[in-house]
């Protein structure tokens, strides 16, 4: 199953890197350590019930770029 899987995974990253990698290309010109105390405050959960770990506040704020973008959805 794995393969099946690796290969639709690799079909769409071909797709998608046909339309260019415009993160690649404005990672140099933006401080994203700055966004990092921000989604910190906001996306926090330390919690006594544990739970799933959070994701790196800078990955999260490049995930809410490239949804945008890219017209993704939640869903």
């Amino acid at each position: 199953m794995k393969s099946f899987e690796n290969y639709f995974m690799s079909k769409q990253y071909a797709r998608v890197q046909e339309l260019g990698d415009k993160l690649a290309e404005i990672d140099p010109l933006i401080d994203w350590e700055v966004f990092r105390p921000i989604i910190r405050e906001m996306y926090d959960n330390h919690t006594e019930r544990g739970g799933r770990p959070n994701n790196d506040e800078i990955v999260m704020v490049k995930m809410l770029i490239l949804q945008s973008w890219y017209g993704l959805s939640e869903s």
